[in-house]
């Protein structure tokens, strides 16, 4: 095992495709080569869902099931609970007095806000949240993170908070490292960015028929205009989608037909239920027989094993900071 990885998700909604993809098939290759924390970004998402906390509280469980589901070993990872591990909280204090604002104006989230506004999450918990990143990263010596290009900044931000918590206290945090993961582009069903808030995901706990009529529903080539008719599966989500499931061979094939009017649009998408199928439901069947209890165990395990060690680091820092 080489230097620790930490990651997270936000438990806002329902586990998608979108988080498999993009995040869960790294982790399950990052587990067999790293010591890996992955964790349950509850104070996160806060941020976003501090007016029905049930909806975090409902999706902590569903994540642990899907993540366990999906091939994250509990032996080979520590899974835990962000809100679980109280240092987190204590050294992000000591974090955002280190912090000049200036630092988390620089925040790309924070500077989307102000083009997107949404009153949901226009409030000092998501305006600081690369602050808590960084603390729930320094707090297990986390070295490497996996982001895609987009959350780079918000790393250099956490590297210039360790970088000074270091030289003002005579410590040696890691100063946190970007683990630049591929993070294939995958729209919802609308075409539109993929958001349980929207409606528009395909959840990892689909069934058989409700995958396939969610497929049924995506989004085409607007410009085609008939099946008798040349496509672009370059302007198609549903293209993007087989260069994602399918195999080589009907990926090339889709391409050729489509834009040879040899495929209807109808065709392509039962094509592509079966391949998305194949890899899915044996996830969406692990996920139906995984328990409440069972997720329950794996987080106290977890909690219990990085709380340990979280405690024992923030011993060690409040006697070189003399708190």
């Amino acid at each position: 095992m080489s230097d620790i990885i930490v990651s997270g998700m936000r438990p806002t909604g329902a586990l998608h495709i979108g988080h498999y993809v993009g995040v869960l098939k790294n982790w399950i290759e990052y587990q067999n080569t790293h010591e890996c924390f992955y964790f349950v970004a509850d104070w996160h998402a806060v941020t976003s869902n501090y007016d029905n906390l049930a909806i975090v509280h409902a999706a902590r469980k569903e994540y642990v099931r899907g993540w366990v589901a999906a091939g994250i070993d509990p032996n080979k990872a520590h899974i835990y609970n962000q809100s679980s591990i109280p240092e987190v909280l204590f050294l992000n204090q000591i974090f955002l007095s280190l912090t000049p604002p200036g630092w988390a104006d620089r925040s790309p989230s924070w500077k989307d806000l102000k083009t997107n506004p949404s009153k949901k999450l226009d409030n000092l918990g998501f305006y600081n949240y690369p602050i808590l990143q960084t603390a729930d990263v320094a707090i297990v010596n986390g070295k490497f993170v996996p982001v895609g290009e987009d959350q780079v900044a918000h790393l250099e931000i956490g590297r210039e908070i360790i970088r000074k918590f270091n030289r003002l206290y005579k410590t040696q945090l890691p100063e946190p490292v970007a683990k630049l993961t591929a993070v294939p582009k995958l729209l919802g069903i609308d075409g539109s960015k993929m958001s349980s808030s929207l409606g528009n995901v395909i959840s990892l706990n689909e069934s058989v028929k409700s995958l396939q009529k969610k497929v049924n529903k995506m989004k085409t080539d607007d410009l085609r205009g008939g099946v008798e008719k040349p496509g672009n599966p370059d302007n198609c989500s549903v293209f993007s989608y087989h260069k994602i499931f399918s195999s080589q061979e009907a990926i090339n094939d889709v391409n050729q037909s489509c834009r040879g009017a040899q495929l209807s649009c109808g065709e392509c998408k039962q094509n592509l239920g079966k391949f998305m199928q194949e890899e899915l439901m044996p996830i969406s069947e692990k996920m139906g027989k995984i328990t409440d209890d069972q997720c329950e165990d794996i987080l106290t395990q977890g909690n219990r094993v990085v709380g340990e060690k979280a405690k024992a680091l923030w011993q060690e820092l409040k006697i070189q900071i003399k708190l």
